[in-house]
């Protein structure tokens, strides 16, 4: 039995319709109604996207004369290569290049923006070509990206968890 001003943990909203979603005739789940059209029309999109890649992946197999068991495995490379990567150097450029957006800079002015804050275009190219980041570019690529070297160090190293 509840107290009087606490409400209850289960409750029924009545007035809430929701429709149900299939997918390949079978029932997948339930939705409201003003988010189903658009989640169907997304997933639907994945399907196609997805159907692309191997077409893609098939066709770069053929094109070099490779073996059609490879095509699996290429279209598992390619999906690797396309997620955000979290950790590394790959990981650190890309939160330059999400910098440099975000401060509405060209690439010019962004090497200049970063050299005032004792990173060297050179160092920077490096840091885009996938080198490894040394201890001593810590302090300035925290300042230029606004984090704390023990953040950035977790970004570069991995999760220590």
């Amino acid at each position: 039995m509840s107290l009087p001003n606490e409400p209850s943990a289960w409750q029924v909203e009545s007035n809430d319709a929701f429709v149900p979603v299939y997918y390949k005739g079978d029932l997948a789940g339930f939705f409201k109604k003003e988010y189903a059209h658009e989640m169907i029309k997304f997933l639907n999109e994945d399907e196609v996207l997805k159907k692309a890649l191997k077409l893609a992946c098939i066709d770069l197999v053929k094109e070099t004369n490779g073996d059609s068991k490879e095509v699996s495995n290429l279209i598992k490379k390619y999906i690797k290569m396309s997620k955000r990567p979290k950790y590394g150097t790959r990981a650190i450029a890309l939160l330059l290049t999400e910098r440099q957006k975000a401060l509405d800079l060209s690439s010019q002015e962004f090497a200049k923006f970063c050299d005032t804050f004792k990173l060297s275009p050179d160092e920077l190219n490096n840091i885009y070509a996938g080198e490894a980041i040394e201890d001593n570019l810590l302090a300035p690529l925290s300042r230029i990206l606004g984090i704390t070297k023990e953040q950035l160090l977790e970004v570069r190293d991995g999760s220590k968890e």
